[in-house]
């Protein structure tokens, strides 16, 4: 009884890896959104929003002139630590911002990350004045510190200033504008942010690209818009942006309302801001953005839940624990590689106790398993009798049935969240271990982890022998090339914590059964 136990909580548990592996991870459990009466627009993930209002698409915008003075600047951009924007220097736009820390493969470490997702997106971030009919020139660039400014004449009745603040080493940036107001009456200038990224690659065979879905938060809940043409939101919106499994490029807390258009395979969430300004005064508005990697030790400082796009399941709390836990290892050994084998080293130790418990309670079973079958065979016509009987034997032996499988399933929720955290996290994106494997996010080329795994599982089974129906040992002696199959394609980084597991567990159970022998 007690190994069906057992075989039935490993079958569950592998089931469970292998469908969040396979499934569709965050943001999509989050896309249902709840009902909440101060919500104006709600999702539905197969309806058109029902209180969603529908936006009249903006006048085209004026062209905009540019002076002598600036005419013969070629290129503007910033290029700090940890990212690069590069700027459309008419529109005054972000076009494109890249993560300097991050490539798209390991094999092209040059080739860096691109949140705009696409190169044919020449207004990543930008601000725009909205419905003038004056003429918009662009007088002068500035570039100072971490700082560029672009500054326009609306009219020459207006001074349009945006100005873009940058803090080396940080992925969080400031999109400011301010209003000048020349004329002799105040003004109410209205205008709108836009943030925009491509969902797909402008190549089909290009895999150069993030896989990016659109994310807003909205009173409270993390939702996934379903976009057709132009949807309004409004209410408590803590950010709203692109999400994917390892990047975010967000706006932090940007208003009350929003927009979100769709042209093409370009998402574009529009801001609106409106700006009273007295005469000869001068009035101003910003929007800060996230553009950078999914860190937990980077969103948490920055509120606004930004860290609930980083969801590590139901037992994410021993998730972010143990995560902390990598990243100290790292601190020291400098190879993820290494910090998983010190982090599952670890857990073995601490969990020691319960396992010794488990393997003692095992072999206290097999030392009645003689017992047991000669009860089987008298009381093969009679469960009822059979089972009591047994029952009766365990108990006169003082032995648990249940103490084999009760300290393994107290592990349960941490060796999930430990396989939650080396899923998800960014930190394993791209990092080398040794030899053949030089992205431990992705499977082992070669299949030799896999491979390693089975053996090891195999071995350890070998090692402590089925109690009971002799049916169920030969099921389980399967089990190793099931499983084996199964994690094939698994990251290199999960495999290597289930091998270096399986070795500790035969390990542990080579101590016990000298000890016991």
């Amino acid at each position: 009884m007690e190994k069906r136990i057992i075989a039935a909580s490993i079958i569950s548990v592998v089931l469970i890896l292998a469908w969040g592996y396979f499934m569709p991870h965050a943001p999509l459990k989050h896309a249902a959104v709840k009902k909440q009466a101060v919500v104006s627009a709600a999702v539905s993930a197969k309806k058109p929003e029902p209180n969603a209002k529908k936006i009249i698409p903006a006048k085209p915008r004026n062209l905009i002139a540019v002076s002598k003075s600036v005419q013969n600047i070629k290129n503007v951009s910033y290029e700090g630590k940890k990212i690069y924007a590069g700027f459309n220097k008419s529109t005054g736009a972000i076009s494109s911002l890249n993560l300097l820390n991050y490539s798209y493969t390991e094999k092209d470490l040059k080739n860096k990350v691109n949140l705009g997702n696409s190169k044919n997106i020449s207004e990543m971030i930008n601000f725009i004045p909205k419905n003038t009919d004056l003429p918009i020139k662009l007088i002068k660039i500035a570039k100072e510190s971490g700082i560029i400014k672009f500054i326009y004449s609306i009219g020459n009745k207006l001074i349009l200033t945006k100005e873009y603040k940058f803090s080396d080493g940080n992925y969080l940036f400031t999109d400011a504008v301010y209003i000048k107001n020349l004329t002799d009456k105040p003004v109410a200038f209205k205008g709108y942010f836009t943030l925009s990224a491509a969902l797909k690659p402008a190549s089909a065979k290009s895999s150069d690209y993030v896989n990016f879905t659109p994310a807003v938060y909205l009173n409270k809940s993390l939702i996934t818009p379903v976009i057709n043409n132009t949807t309004k939101y409004s209410g408590d919106i803590s950010f709203a942006g692109f999400n994917s499994k390892y990047f975010l490029l967000s706006a932090v807390s940007p208003g009350t309302d929003i927009s979100v258009k769709k042209n093409g395979d370009v998402i574009s969430f529009i801001i609106p801001k409106t700006l009273s300004v007295p005469s000869g005064k001068t009035a101003g508005t910003s929007l800060k953005i996230y553009g950078g990697p999914k860190k937990l030790s980077l969103l948490t400082p920055l509120n606004h839940n930004l860290n609930s796009t980083l969801s590590f399941g139901f037992f994410g709390f021993f998730s972010i624990i143990l995560l902390h836990i990598l990243e100290f290892f790292y601190g020291f050994v400098h190879n993820y590689g290494l910090a998983i084998i010190l982090l599952v080293l670890s857990i073995r130790i601490v969990f020691y106790p319960l396992t010794y418990m488990g393997f003692k309670s095992m072999k206290m079973m097999q030392k009645l398993t003689p017992k047991i079958n000669e009860m089987r065979e008298k009381y093969k016509d009679n469960k009822a009798e059979l089972n009591k009987k047994i029952m009766e034997l365990y108990k006169e032996s003082k032995v648990n049935p249940f103490g084999g499988c009760l300290p393994m399933l107290l592990q349960i929720p941490v060796f999930y969240g430990l396989y939650e955290t080396l899923l998800m996290s960014i930190q394993l994106r791209n990092a080398p271990f040794i030899f053949w494997i030089h992205n431990l996010s992705m499977q082992d080329p070669y299949y030799i982890l896999p491979v390693l795994m089975g053996i090891s599982m195999l071995i350890s089974q070998k090692m402590n022998p089925m109690v009971g129906d002799p049916a169920q040992a030969k099921i389980m002696l399967i089990l190793p090339v099931v499983f084996t199959f199964i994690f094939i394609h698994f990251p290199a980084g999960l495999l290597l914590y289930w091998t270096v597991n399986n070795i500790l567990t035969i390990t542990q159970q080579y101590i016990i059964n000298r000890k016991f022998a």
